[in-house]
């Protein structure tokens, strides 16, 4: 359940399973941390981030909530706990509890307006509010675990999450990062996010047991080289990227040299010609990646094992999942992928892991070809830090058997946009701008197998992202000069990438297949998860209503 402290005086928090209080010493509140949100050189070495491991079935992890303005002006934010780590690697298994008590640190926020009941923390928001979800995570949305509608700490407040992996998670990279509608692009622009690792992948995909491991997070801020307008107003050439990036904090910042603009890549040292297993997420806002791994200018392959969390090829085998070979990706923001690599050998001169350009469209972001960090090969440099603990329970195979189960509804989604405002369309209803209360789109039950065909009616990319659960790809279509994203047909995704209207063909659209079986019942939203989109309005709601019952 949650709980909630503020200025001292312990507030009742609704919960599905019902109201509770508490003596507020049950829930001290974590003081802040000196050597806030630490960051840092640009260009240099990048090191895995800190990680937290369950014991005994149980993760308790304290968060000081905090924020500070860096040297180049830009507000950042984090998780810091009181020994020092920041936005730590939350590591689990299938079954464990995971507890997380949060202290908003931050300065108080101007104006406090009204959330309707029932109340989760806080009953009202102010500007300084935060909150957490469980991207990817198949965690009910209730006070305490995964609600983001309902769900506020203020500054001054502590607040406890307190929730059980599902014992069918699909072992693989997650991640949490704030959600209160209005700030989401900032507090994640701001750095406020981290990875979530739920354990035991080499059950389903065997290449990886015992395999050398790295993690990459990718996070996106305020470029340094320029405007971050669209491309088409202020950066007709492209060069300027809407946003610089930062692998595990690192900054990949742009500047200007002479006209043209280049970047501050970091850097990682690799035994050569070994096979490792890469963990990439795509932690930004805004920025939408296309993989590539270079050496010597030639692309190498990505041996793909998982993505969004779901192990490929996984969920309705008997046998052990199969790789997919690819020699790019398309990263969505919030997306995760998991591969496997071999390392340069020391005769190759140039080795790199870029981000190719990606067109977003007439009306979309800058996201320019650029290097996100470089690879030294050394015969004397050590294994790469890190294997992977054994699952020790849980099968992994959660949506075993969507593909071929009976279709109840069949949806059409849109993303649309207005002058100033964006929105997230039922096919037949008006276009409405998320706001909070709203009532939902869309009412199911659990049980339910629904078909969604999500359309792009915008001259602009999109990113489709569902709470709760993930879906099956099964088709993207209609996407004129954009390619598919490769490898995502009959996969299990939490999110997907459609690609800008061109203003006369049919709409590029994804057709996915929507589940629905498992225990989650209640009230969540989807979304953009471009996450400036989602602030300006284009996020939904949807009501899952119990399993039907005859």
């Amino acid at each position: 359940m949650g709980k909630i402290v503020s200025w001292g005086i312990l507030m009742a928090v609704f919960c599905t399973a019902g109201s509770s209080s508490a003596d507020p010493g049950e829930l001290p509140a974590v003081a802040p941390v000196a050597n806030t949100c630490p960051r840092p050189a640009a260009g240099g070495p990048i090191a895995d981030p800190p990680r937290l491991h369950s014991a005994n079935g149980t993760l308790a992890v304290s968060l000081s909530f905090q924020t500070r303005v860096d040297e180049h002006g830009r507000r950042i934010f984090c998780f810091m706990t009181p020994d020092g780590l920041q936005n730590p690697m939350l590591h689990v298994v299938p079954g464990d509890t995971l507890a997380i008590t949060v202290t908003n640190n931050t300065p108080r926020g101007i104006g406090q307006m009204g959330i309707d009941p029932p109340h989760c923390g806080s009953p009202t928001m102010s500007s300084s509010a935060v909150n957490i979800h469980y991207h990817g995570t198949n965690v009910p949305p209730t006070c305490g675990a995964d609600d983001v509608l309902k769900t506020l700490i203020n500054s001054g407040d502590t607040f406890q999450y307190r929730f059980t992996i599902p014992i069918d998670e699909p072992p693989g990279l997650y991640w949490y990062h704030p959600h209160v509608h209005g700030t989401a692009d900032l507090l994640a622009m701001g750095g406020a996010t981290g990875a979530l690792i739920v354990g035991g992948i080499e059950k389903l995909q065997p290449a990886v047991a015992g395999m050398p491991s790295r993690i990459f997070l990718v996070r996106d801020q305020r470029p340094l080289a320029g405007d971050d307008d669209d491309c088409a107003v202020a950066n007709p050439a492209g060069e300027v990227p809407n946003r610089d990036v930062s692998v595990n904090f690192v900054p990949n910042d742009s500047s200007r040299v002479g006209g043209n603009v280049v970047y501050a890549k970091g850097r990682i040292a690799v035994p050569a010609g070994k096979r490792e297993f890469w963990r990439v997420g795509n932690l930004s806002a805004d920025t939408i990646l296309d993989l590539q791994l270079l050496y010597d200018g030639v692309p190498q392959p990505l041996e793909i094992v998982a993505i969004d969390g779901v192990p490929v090829n996984s969920q309705d085998a008997t046998e052990p999942g199969r790789p997919l070979s690819v020699t790019r990706f398309r990263l969505p923001t919030a997306s995760r992928v998991e591969f496997v690599v071999t390392t340069p050998t020391t005769r190759v001169a140039s080795a790199e892991l870029i981000t190719n350009a990606v067109d977003t469209g007439p009306d979309g972001d800058c996201h320019p070809r650029r290097a996100l960090f470089t690879i030294a090969p050394s015969a004397r440099t050590a294994a790469a830090p890190y294997r992977e603990a054994r699952l020790v329970r849980g099968s992994g195979r959660r949506f075993a058997g969507l593909a071929t189960a009976p279709v109840t509804a069949r949806r059409a989604i849109f993303f649309a946009e207005g002058e100033h405002t964006f929105f997230m369309t039922v096919e037949g209803q008006p276009n409405h701008a998320f706001e909070p209360g709203m009532p939902p789109a869309i009412v199911t039950h659990v049980g339910a197998v629904e078909e969604w065909v999500v359309q792009n009616r915008t001259h602009e990319s999109h990113e489709f992202h569902i709470h709760q659960i993930h879906f099956l790809v099964e088709s993207q279509d209609n996407f004129g000069k954009f390619a598919p994203a490769p490898g995502i047909d009959g996969q299990f995704l939490d999110t997907v990438d459609l690609p800008a209207w061109d203003g006369k063909s049919a709409y590029p659209s994804v057709k996915l297949r929507m589940d629905f079986r498992g225990d989650i019942a209640g009230r969540f939203v989807f979304h953009c998860h471009i996450l400036s989109h989602e602030d300006k309005g284009m996020m939904n709601v949807i009501q899952v209503d119990p399993a039907v019952t005859h």
